[in-house]
């Protein structure tokens, strides 16, 4: 008898030690999920940036309105139609399919279909940021420089990362009507 117990209390303990299934916060949606935080606000942190350029009473502040406006339709479009599939990740790598998934691939569609708009408006930005960086040498503003490595740092990692995993994620679900994933290990 001291040996079952024994024995139940080492598998007790076995059980509470193994790795547990990773907890994510996900995001609830009517019909598309939402744009993971951390990229909404690194999207709010460089309009902010921008912001603060433009307030320059000189060459470097008009040309930073002018990316101000650029920006804030460029990542408006982005949280619309192209990153909002990315709040399904952390619900699809524990092998949950969602209810909205017409919807989902609807969006994904939409972005395919102005994958190319999204990459040109990448190099207007890009050249428009080389205009305010040289601007922003003559005005003697050296912050326009940080602020001008962290926009190309983002657009980069969205079109060989985010971009490609929106696409993935579309794949992924336009695979999952004959497949169940939910015995995924």
């Amino acid at each position: 008898m001291k040996t079952v117990v024994l024995l139940s209390l080492v598998s007790l303990l076995f059980a509470q030690c193994r790795p547990k299934e990773p907890t994510f916060e996900l995001t609830e949606f009517p019909g598309k999920p939402g744009v993971p935080t951390s990229i909404k606000n690194d999207h709010e942190n460089l309009l902010q940036k921008i912001r603060e350029c433009s307030l320059f009473q000189d060459s470097t502040g008009a040309l930073a309105k002018k990316l101000s406006g650029l920006m804030q339709n460029h990542f408006q479009e982005e949280e619309d139609y192209v990153l909002p599939p990315l709040g399904l990740l952390p619900s699809l790598s524990l092998g949950n399919l969602p209810s909205e998934k017409k919807d989902i691939l609807m969006l994904i569609r939409k972005f395919k279909s102005q994958a190319a708009h999204m990459s040109a408006e990448h190099q207007l930005i890009k050249a428009l940021m080389d205009e305010l960086k040289v601007a922003a040498e003559k005005d003697n503003h050296p912050e326009v420089h940080l602020l001008a490595g962290e926009l190309v740092q983002h657009a980069t990692m969205e079109e060989e990362v985010l971009y490609p995993a929106v696409i993935l994620i579309g794949r992924y679900l336009e695979r999952t009507d004959s497949v169940d994933h939910r015995a995924m290990p």
